[in-house]
């Protein structure tokens, strides 16, 4: 019985070539989505982390009688006069003193969170009252109010950074106005910051309780 030699026969470079371009497919197919999940656990992180820096705040103001102020030289520890009791910055805006909380050095993203708090509400001396008028607004993206007379803002400028849409430049331009939105991708006015802010009646509410304010 005669027996015949056989010989394999293996991937022409076109067929690998064919192959490659659909392992590719196939692997950005996978990527895509498994980016976007990432971006929305982030955000999420983020905003949960926000909520209690928030609440920190509130609790720092039921202790102490008055809002720590921003920290403008990047050690996490708020900048005032220890004479006057103001804050060094004016306006009021820096970063988040995460030192003087005992939380919250950063977002998600590992950027630092952006603070801005009304004078009046941060001074450590004359400290605040009832009558202390917060002078802060906050609107979404189509220009509709969502608070007003707001004493303390925190920002996470989001995965983009400080970006280049007009209302995320408003977010960063040192003015009592800021703007909340859910995150938006159009060309151009791309929008990703984070806004979580103090409301005035809460802040009051919890001071009266603490004893803090007659």
């Amino acid at each position: 019985m005669m027996s015949y030699p056989t010989t394999s026969r293996g991937f022409s470079l076109i067929e690998l070539s064919i192959v490659l371009v659909i392992v590719g497919l196939v692997i950005a197919g996978m990527l895509v989505p498994l980016s976007a999940q990432i971006d929305q656990k982030n955000y999420n992180e983020t905003q949960k982390a926000m909520v209690e820096l928030r609440d920190g705040l509130i609790g720092y103001a039921s202790s102490n009688g008055y809002l720590p102020c921003p920290d403008t030289t990047g050690d996490g520890v708020e900048d005032r006069d220890t004479g006057t009791g103001a804050c060094l910055a004016d306006p009021a805006e820096g970063n988040l003193p995460w030192a003087n909380l005992g939380m919250g050095k950063q977002d998600a993203w590992g950027q630092k969170y952006q603070y801005r708090v009304t004078n009046g509400f941060a001074n450590s001396v004359t400290k605040f009252t009832l009558s202390t008028g917060p002078s802060m607004t906050i609107t979404d993206t189509s220009g509709v109010t969502l608070a007003l007379r707001v004493p303390a803002v925190i920002v996470s400028k989001g995965k983009s950074g400080a970006g280049a849409g007009v209302n995320e430049q408003e977010n960063s331009d040192k003015d009592d106005s800021f703007v909340s939105d859910v995150p938006s991708a159009v060309a151009g006015n791309e929008f990703d910051d984070i806004v979580v802010w103090v409301p005035s009646t809460l802040l009051f509410n919890r001071m009266l309780t603490a004893g803090k304010l007659p």
